[in-house]
């Protein structure tokens, strides 16, 4: 314990699975170094009106690295909880009908730490591919 660990105050905070799935989510639109009133809006949605939800996955995102945020993430969620973690964020990412590379890579982490293979993740990535191709309505 050094010196002026006590000044610090305490940061134990639980992550549940509501704002785990909030975490990834920040972590998710918060990859191109800026959230915009669209993505803000999309957060509010996966927050269902749960501010402590937001307000601890703030909390715990400050001072961490990603990796160290993926890891807490998965540790908070059961096998359907990723899963369906997993389709929130890739819809999260692909909303604008284009996958950015800061995106790709962190979903490619949050797969990897859940231990979703790419043939289980495919038929979600193909259904958000088709609800976001708005091409079709021209």
């Amino acid at each position: 314990m050094g010196l002026f660990d006590k000044l610090k105050g305490s940061k134990a905070v639980e992550l549940n699975p509501k704002s785990a799935l909030v975490l990834s989510a920040i972590t998710v639109i918060a990859s191109d170094g800026v959230i915009d009133e669209a993505e803000m809006m999309d957060l509010a949605k996966i927050a269902r009106g749960d501010r402590n939800a937001v307000d601890t996955a703030v909390k715990i995102l400050q001072g961490i690295t990603l990796p160290e945020a993926v890891d807490l993430v998965a540790k908070a969620l059961n096998d359907q909880q990723r899963i369906a973690t997993m389709a929130i964020l890739t819809d999260l990412a692909m909303s604008d009908g284009v996958l950015a590379g800061n995106e790709q890579k962190i979903l490619q982490l949050y797969m990897e730490k859940f231990g979703i293979t790419e043939t289980a993740l495919k038929p979600i990535i193909d259904a958000i591919a088709i609800k976001n191709d708005f091409s079709v309505f021209s």
